[in-house]
């Protein structure tokens, strides 16, 4: 193989990958917990842009149950932005797995 080749090579995947972040900056997971009661919005980078709590689930003697629905909401919303994540950056890599490639 051309050296000259695998260069190209990977600058294409480092501009694809680099795109792929912006891109994941973008699109969002929604997820819930109780019901519906408590809902998280997330970004592909696993950043939190929403909590929407409905006012049924604020009462103060369930302070800990809340807490436990938020815990909920965000890790389920967790898991969707990682299986987005992934997913992205294996169709920009065009399905290389590079070890320590993240967001």
């Amino acid at each position: 193989m051309d050296i000259q080749f695998l260069m190209r090579q990977a600058k294409k995947i480092e501009k694809a990958v680099e795109h792929a972040k912006e891109q994941l900056g973008e699109l969002e997971v929604d997820a819930e917990a109780g019901g519906g009661l408590v809902q998280v919005k997330m970004n592909g980078r696993f950043e939190i842009r929403r909590v929407t709590i409905d006012p049924k689930a604020i009462d103060p003697a369930g302070k800990e149950m809340l807490e436990d629905l938020v815990a909920a909401a965000a890790n389920a919303a967790l898991e969707k932005a990682r299986k987005l994540s992934d997913e992205t950056m294996e169709k920009a890599t065009g399905g290389l797995r590079i070890p320590g490639l993240g967001v």
